[in-house]
């Protein structure tokens, strides 16, 4: 137990350090970071899906696609004004590939093709979006990304150090027997003291109001325990305790970015919200 306990630490701070180091990446190093994780994140998915009775999609090519669509995000928000063609260019060779997808079922004879599809191109929503999502934030400022990760961070530390304490009223057994009530609210409690940091540590650049920090760590906390619930969702209906194995000690890579792949979409419509002034 002890060495496990080492392990999963170590391998949680090889881990944090690297998230940390790439935020702080020029753009470029930042996205290629980005694209491992999503060309990553989509293998583990593709091959968690094999477990779905008479599903069997055609992986290398899902997974092409679904990083085309985040190399078109990518281009959209990090090169310069010259890049529309490219981006247009990328954006076309999405579709064709979508299109592709559709003809490989027509040859493969597989037993459910509308399922391969479809887990196909969920795999491009699940993974390959929500990641693009956390490109376009870092766009608007590293401090958003940084505190995106910090904040889901501590409030899965504040969840589990109130449930391990003090945890006793079943939040959603059905999904997650170990989550409670307690754990939630204390989750919650961390995650809005981080948002009250970095209005501090912010408070010279005037990135955001304390209310609008409040609300962004509120955002991300709601959201990212969603988002674990949703993972749970998926790893109990195909009766898999982890979505891989990627980091020692921890699982899959999925496992890792559970709440960040739901609250990343609602997180960046808040910012834009937020600059727009409405």
């Amino acid at each position: 137990m002890i060495k496990n306990l080492i392990l999963r630490t170590v391998s949680g701070a090889v881990f944090i350090s690297v998230m940390i180091a790439a935020i702080w990446f020029p753009p470029y190093l930042f996205g290629a970071v980005f694209l491992l994780i999503t060309v990553l994140g989509l293998r583990e998915f593709y091959v968690l899906s094999d477990a779905i009775e008479g599903v069997k999609t055609s992986k290398i090519f899902s997974i092409i696609s679904g990083t085309i669509l985040f190399l078109c995000f990518f281009s959209t928000n990090f090169l310069n004004t010259q890049s529309e063609v490219l981006v247009n260019l990328l954006l076309g060779l999405y579709v064709l590939s979508v299109t592709t997808l559709f003809l490989i079922e027509l040859f493969r004879n597989q037993k459910n093709p509308i399922q391969n599809i479809a887990i196909s191109l969920m795999g491009h929503i699940y993974v390959t979006l929500p990641f693009a999502f956390i490109c376009l934030m870092e766009s608007s400022h590293k401090i958003f990304v940084l505190a995106f990760f910090l904040i889901i961070w501590a409030s899965d530390t504040g969840a589990y150090l109130t449930g391990i304490c003090i945890g006793k009223h079943k939040m959603f057994e059905r999904i997650s027997p170990k989550k409670t009530w307690e754990g939630f609210f204390g989750g919650m409690i961390f995650a809005l003291i981080t948002g009250f940091i970095f209005n501090y540590l912010t408070e010279n650049n005037r990135l955001f109001e304390l209310w609008q920090w409040l609300i962004f760590a509120l955002i991300i906390f709601i959201f990212g325990t969603l988002g674990d619930l949703v993972e749970s969702m998926f790893k109990r209906s195909l009766n898999v305790k982890d979505s891989g194995s990627f980091l020692p000690g921890h699982g899959g890579l999925l496992d890792r970015f559970d709440s960040a792949i739901i609250a990343a979409p609602v997180a960046f419509v808040f910012l834009i919200l937020c600059s727009l002034h409405f």
